[in-house]
Parts: structure tokens; sequence; C-alpha cells
């Protein structure tokens, strides 16, 4: 780094640098507003979403739920508004706490029917012109 003067400064890429390449996100979690009306059933429990991408989603659970990292969830339930996709499953990959000491669990897809793979993306590209249209 070179100081040209006291106002600004020069900064030079380090090519090691692993984190200097251009990265592009190719999907990204998309907020539910609507947690009423989208939420993940599990054996008949209900869980809120926080968020949603084409990997998986984020729910609002209790402190006291039971899902331990790594557990494969069979059976899922997502309940998108007025449509419902059905057998799907899920690898739980965190149970945290947010930062407004609310707690969640991250869970990617392991399995998506391929019969209704093209109209969950459908319904999630409607999601996204849906919350950009309303940002």
């Amino acid at each position: 780094m070179e100081i040209i003067s006291d106002d600004s400064i020069e900064l030079e890429e380090i090519p090691s640098d692993s984190e200097s390449e251009q990265v592009t996100r190719k999907s990204y979690r998309l907020p539910v507003k609507h947690k009423k009306q989208f939420f993940l059933k599990i054996d008949e429990r209900c869980f809120p979403l926080v968020d949603i991408s084409d990997s998986g989603i984020c729910i609002e659970v209790q402190a006291d739920t039971e899902f331990p990292q790594d557990a494969i969830l069979k059976g899922c339930e997502l309940i998108l508004g007025d449509r419902s996709f059905d057998n799907l499953e899920g690898e739980i990959v965190h149970m945290s706490v947010d930062g407004d000491g609310n707690w969640i669990s991250g869970i990617k897809w392991t399995l998506i029917d391929q019969q209704i793979h093209p109209d969950l993306e459908e319904m999630l590209a409607h999601l996204r012109r849906e919350f950009f249209e309303n940002v």
C-alpha cells in the first residue's frame, strides 16, 4: 500500500491472495416476509421460513428442537403460500442463534423429486421478482 496524499491511498492487488479473485454468487438466500404462509412441515410440525434459496432453506426453531447437525430430514413438505412441495430431503447444516437471539437452522436440500423441481424453481423465480419489485 502506497500513500499518495493525506486524503487518499493506492491499493495494490496481492497476486497470491485467493480473495482477490472475482467471486460471483450463483444463488442467494431470499428473505421470507409472510412467515405464516411460508414454512417447512416435518412430521406434522411446522417451522417458519427465514429465507430460501435454490439449494436450501433456513427455518426458525426452538432452543429445544432436536435436530442434530448432519441429520438427514426425510419426507419434508415445503409450503410456499398456496403451493406445496413434498417428498423433499434435507441435511441439517447448522443450528445457531441469529442476531436477535432467535434459534435458526439451515437445511441443505439433498433430494428434490425431479417432477417438482421445475415447479419449485419457477416459484423461487416468482418470489425473487416479487422481492425485487418491492425493495
